[in-house]
């Protein structure tokens, strides 16, 4: 059982005696459960690697080790696990071994205690060769990567950081990165779970930690596909001008997906610019391309768009697809708060709130479905929360404007 793609054009026809703005919806649909003939999930390859440094010592520290014993004992002996702290130094408290007694595991987490500054780089590093050392082409191999402050020893640059991430990534191993209460570096969090094909979180409470790691796990057992990419090819004069997820750019330059998951759904929002078409004319060739767990090389799928042909007087009467208006809503609703992140770190709290209204206002002439309902509150709760806690407010909005490009952990409280 494969992935599907699907395409939704907000308007189903294009012109055939002029141009046509074509605004698409493509849908990446993952199989609702894995074949029957699999019957368990894949291995997991995972080393755990936890800021120690001075601001976690308490609640934060406290429940990072929780978290970190219920992830050991959520494994079996399938999977490795390593165990890696860090704060100005780095220890491999627990080389990379199958967990096949997770006391072992929980007796040394136990030990961890708070210490000094914050060598990111350096305790990532020791994690992915933990995991590059037993490298599993058959199964899932990952470093979860949990601070809660700046990269302040060692490699500290966000972009050198994220391009070591990226290279490990094209190796199989991937990176989640899991930011804690109010003093990490979300744009650098950001752009390493970006690069490494992996989850961001934004963890506001240490409690929720434990759900995040077993969010994280089933997430990991249920991937159907990863390092995905999917190229869009325009035809015959068409020309792609937008790409509403702002995804990255592979070394082929096709666009990165997150990791598929069973039963997920994946929309990418594009527009297309097209001259006078012919009937039955190729517009775009869609590429899907992705590594699965169970099977080695590398899978492809391509699909072929079509629409048919209208005497362009008739477009504009024809009917918008309300599920697609609202989807590309939402996509370009994520890009949107970018600006408004922007002024946001020039000071100017004036144009950041006015650009969150001006989002608002256009979610405003939707029909207000639930997902639009939502939206709209999370926008007012961000603009509320600009003039009392700027560093949380730009938070959050880094995290939902990056919700159309990679896997975003949200946890059940909308507030949080």
């Amino acid at each position: 059982m494969n992935p599907s793609l699907h395409f939704r054009p907000l308007r189903p026809a294009v012109a055939a005696d002029g141009a046509t703005t074509l605004d698409l919806l493509i849908t990446v649909r993952s199989p609702e459960h894995p074949p029957m003939q699999l019957k368990e999930r894949p291995g997991l390859n995972l080393a755990l690697v936890i800021d120690r440094s001075g601001s976690m010592a308490g609640s934060k520290l406290s429940h990072a080790r929780k978290a970190a014993r219920f992830l050991a004992g959520e494994l079996t002996e399938r999977d490795r696990l390593a165990i890696v702290t860090f704060d100005e130094e780095v220890n491999v408290l627990v080389p990379s071994q199958p967990v096949r007694d997770p006391l072992l595991f929980i007796s040394a987490i136990n030990t961890i205690h708070s210490g000094g500054c914050t060598a990111l780089f350096d305790g990532w590093l020791a994690g992915a060769t933990q995991v590059a050392n037993q490298l599993d082409p058959a199964g899932l191999n990952r470093v979860l990567l949990l601070s809660d402050g700046q990269a302040n020893e060692g490699l500290t640059d966000a972009e050198a950081i994220a391009a070591k991430v990226e290279g490990l990534t094209q190796r199989g191993i991937s990176t989640s990165a899991f930011g804690l209460g109010s003093g990490f570096d979300e744009d650098l969090m950001g752009a390493m779970a970006a690069a490494g094909d992996g989850t961001l979180a934004q963890i506001e409470s240490p409690k929720q930690l434990a759900d995040l790691y077993a969010s994280e796990l089933q997430g990991l057992a249920s991937t159907v596909g990863r390092k995905v990419s999917i190229g869009i090819r325009a035809k015959h004069g068409a020309e792609l001008v937008d790409l509403l997820n702002d995804l990255p750019l592979t070394s082929a330059g096709n666009h990165q997906l997150p990791n598929l998951r069973y039963g997920q759904e994946l929309s990418v929002g594009v527009r297309l610019q097209l001259p006078a078409w012919m009937p039955n004319q190729e517009i775009a060739s869609v590429r899907l391309a992705w590594d699965s767990p169970d099977q080695e090389g590398r899978k492809t799928l391509i699909e072929q768009l079509t629409l048919p042909v209208k005497p362009e007087a008739e477009l504009e009467g024809l009917e918008v697809d309300p599920e697609v208006a609202e989807q590309l809503a939402l996509l370009r609703a994520n890009r949107e708060r970018r600006l408004a992140i922007e002024e946001l770190d020039r000071g100017d709290l004036r144009a950041a709130m006015a650009s969150i209204e001006a989002i608002d206002q256009r979610l405003k002439g939707l029909p207000q479905s639930d997902a639009i309902t939502r939206e709209r509150r999370l926008l007012a709760e961000k603009k509320e929360l600009m003039t009392q806690d700027r560093n949380l407010s730009r938070k959050r909005l880094r995290r939902e404007s990056l919700r159309s490009s990679l896997n975003v952990w949200e946890s059940g409280d909308d507030n949080v």
